[in-house]
């Protein structure tokens, strides 16, 4: 078996300082709720066709913003922060080119947790 046929799906868990708060930074984003059951009270999932992950309360403090930048490919960036704007959410555009044919934006927020998230667009 090939590790394109093994490895379908990319679903991190993210330990967060504040649950409910993290939950509501990502729903107002628009990324629905798959689960979230008394099986693991201290989880929700997350998901859409191509986009999967979950957050857990982390069961002490920890430091996000050293460890990961969360980054998520969005298909439209001005979409995207218009979305940002109408949910209140702060952020900051970043234009990137790294080389003669390739250009790209994102968006770089924070999350309550501390994470930082980039969503990032197609090449332009």
């Amino acid at each position: 078996m090939t590790s394109d046929a093994l490895f379908t799906r990319l679903a991190p868990v993210l330990n967060v300082s504040d649950l409910a708060a993290e939950r509501a930074f990502y729903e107002k984003l628009g990324l629905p709720v798959i689960y979230e059951g008394p099986e693991y009270p201290d989880f929700i999932a997350f998901g859409t066709d191509t986009v999967h992950f979950g957050i857990q309360q982390a069961s002490a403090p920890n430091d996000p913003p050293s460890v990961l930048t969360w980054q998520i490919a969005v298909s439209d960036v001005d979409v995207a922060a218009e979305r940002c704007r109408a949910a209140g959410l702060d952020f900051e555009l970043e234009e990137n080119a790294p080389a003669a044919d390739w250009t790209y934006r994102r968006l770089l927020l924070r999350t309550p947790s501390g994470y930082r998230l980039a969503l990032e667009g197609p090449t332009e």
